[in-house]
């Protein structure tokens, strides 16, 4: 009787689970590094999405000058890693049971896949109303709003519906979250099969953990890990509010939601810093 060899698909291919214990303690600090480095991309697009909805679609594109499409990248991508590191907080703590065994690193990938996937979702839910709500009032998403949505969510929805696509919402953001989830999965896989793993070599896995704990250090944004702690008020990149909206992301804007008022004022002046 001839057996069949079944064959498994790489994007579904699982992590494989090193031997040493330090090992596989590094390879879920990578993923995690996969999981921020995919959330600046995910921002990365949906900040050019409301760049095109917002400004170059409207009159604004007239008066918006380039320094401020710069300024809008670069402190973006702050607030950016800013979310990143508060995000991966959660996994750095779970990763650590990885070393207790290959029974403990599966359940540490279980939990951060699923992590990851309500991560996703929620930014990606949090910018569809987001741009909602800017094209309806000219205002960003506040925690206000959110809390009474979260209060009776399914009534809201009801309600919703009248007026935004929430179906279409919906859908973009299973989408998006599963090939998020996706990407994530298979690139961890590619780490987790990489022969840096394979043999006990302490000095490369030193230098990774280094590298991963330099790139959570440049992302926390804080007055001990930079010469310039990150604010709301450097979101005030313009006398344009829209401009100064669109610098954050919908998850930041939302932690930042008392600093609405002060986006509205402009940019400060170099006198004021």
């Amino acid at each position: 009787m001839t057996q069949t060899q079944t064959r498994t698909i790489k994007a579904l291919a699982p992590i494989e689970c090193p031997e040493h214990p330090f090992s596989r303690v590094l390879v879920l600090f990578m993923s995690l590094a996969v999981f921020a480095l995919l959330i600046g991309v995910l921002n990365f697009i949906f900040r050019e999405l409301y760049m095109d909805v917002f400004i170059t679609q409207t009159a604004l594109d007239q008066v918006v000058v380039k320094d401020e499409y710069i300024d809008m990248w670069l402190v973006g991508l702050r607030f950016d890693a800013k979310l990143a590191y508060w995000l991966m907080l959660p996994g750095i703590l779970v990763s650590l049971l990885g070393a207790m065994g290959p029974a403990f690193f599966r359940l540490c990938v279980r939990i951060i896949s699923v992590w990851v996937a309500l991560c996703a979702a929620w930014l990606v839910a949090t910018t569809c109303a987001n741009i909602h709500v800017l094209g309806a009032t000219g205002l960003p998403l506040n925690a206000h709003q959110v809390a009474s949505f979260m209060h009776a969510p399914f009534a809201n929805l009801a309600a919703y519906s009248a007026n935004y696509p929430v179906f279409f919402d919906a859908v973009i953001t299973i989408f998006v979250t599963g090939l998020f989830l996706g990407l994530w999965h298979r690139l961890t896989t590619i780490f987790s099969t990489s022969t840096l793993w394979k043999k006990e070599n302490m000095i490369n896995w030193l230098i990774c953990l280094c590298c991963f704990f330099g790139f959570v250090w440049t992302s926390a944004q804080t007055y001990i890990t930079s010469t310039d702690p990150l604010t709301p008020d450097h979101a005030r990149i313009s006398d344009i509010p829209m401009v100064n909206y669109l610098v954050m992301n919908a998850p930041m804007s939302i932690h930042y939601s008392d600093a609405h008022d002060r986006l509205a004022l402009g940019k400060i002046k170099k006198e004021e810093e």
